[in-house]
């Protein structure tokens, strides 16, 4: 079934990390949220287009990357590695975002989208969105411009949440370094590449137009992206069945499913299958998370719907 990535569909719960020794998430307090709000904008001025949809309003066709360039980020989080980099604001605001394939959109604490002078979006007013189990609202905003080394992302589309602080259960556990941001995949998606080096404890971004040419003595396996599933997922066989299974290398797991239910075995090619592997809890879906992924060297071309694993140590 073809889904399409809505600002309403993250239904994860908002919670406070326990333990956090730093700071502590706050509201955003009423009067400040207020004067955030008032300052709304046509999301049309940013390029955007509004969609009504069952599962509420989408904006479309906004956020542009420029061409022709790329990055290489040292992987921020580990044990095990997870792809948080480093962002660089309008400035100088340094905040380190975590890339999440499994997140249907981006989200920024308050204080850094402030910084950065977000705009809340709304064809008439400023719109806060709650969903199930959440602790605190967001808001739909753009900001001007994100600077990921040197790829520049124009008006990207953000919920803004209205609360500082660490981001709850957004952050995926990671305590260290404290989470600002998460970019999801209705951006990631417009790259053209994106590589978890994992035997170099690196990322790449790329939007060049180049085509992947993977070695064919370290290839294990090349699979096409589930086009619509609002997420980067592909398609396997869980114990003999077909279905969707999510890559998620921001998740602190081997594999996960509903309700923690055991698979014997998950195969997503001829060479690239896994068997007894150890369960964790999943939000939504099958999910092979960073515990997994880290074993390989995998490269992620949203642009050509394509995913190239390949064994550890090709430079």
């Amino acid at each position: 079934m073809k889904m399409k990535a809505s600002l309403v569909l993250m239904g994860t719960a908002l919670l406070v990390l326990p333990g956090c020794k730093t700071t502590e998430t706050k509201p955003v307090s009423w009067k400040e949220q207020s004067a955030y709000l008032a300052k709304v904008q046509d999301p049309r001025r940013f390029g955007y287009s509004i969609y009504q949809t069952p599962r509420g309003v989408e904006y479309r066709d906004g956020s542009r990357l420029h061409p022709n360039q790329a990055k290489v980020f040292s992987m921020q989080a580990e044990k095990p590695l997870r792809p948080v980099v480093g962002m660089r604001g309008t400035f100088g605001v340094d905040a380190p975002l975590l890339l999440d394939f499994c997140a249907f959109s981006s989200w920024f604490e308050f204080d850094l989208a402030k910084k950065l002078g977000a705009q809340p979006i709304s064809e008439g007013k400023a719109q806060l969105v709650k969903q199930p189990g959440e602790e605190f609202p967001s808001c739909p905003s753009v900001v001007s411009t994100v600077r990921l080394g040197s790829i520049f992302v124009e008006n990207p589309l953000v919920n803004v949440r209205m609360a500082t602080g660490p981001l709850g259960l957004l952050a995926r556990g990671i305590e260290k370094p404290e989470i600002k941001g998460v970019i999801g995949w209705d951006l990631l998606k417009k790259f053209d590449q994106i590589q978890l080096d994992y035997a170099g404890k690196r990322v790449m971004l790329t939007t060049m137009k180049t085509a992947y040419d993977p070695d064919p003595s370290f290839l294990i396996a090349t699979l096409p992206l589930v086009k619509y599933a609002g997420v980067c997922a592909v398609r396997g066989l869980i114990n003999g069945k077909e279905g969707l299974v999510l890559l998620d290398p921001a998740g602190d797991f081997e594999v996960a499913t509903d309700g923690a239910a055991v698979v014997s075995s998950i195969q997503l090619d001829a060479d690239l299958f896994f068997t007894a592997p150890a369960i964790s809890n999943s939000p939504s879906g099958i999910r092979i998370g960073a515990r997994l992924l880290q074993n390989y060297k995998v490269t992620i071309c949203p642009q050509a719907g394509t995913v190239y694993f390949e064994k550890l140590g090709i430079k």
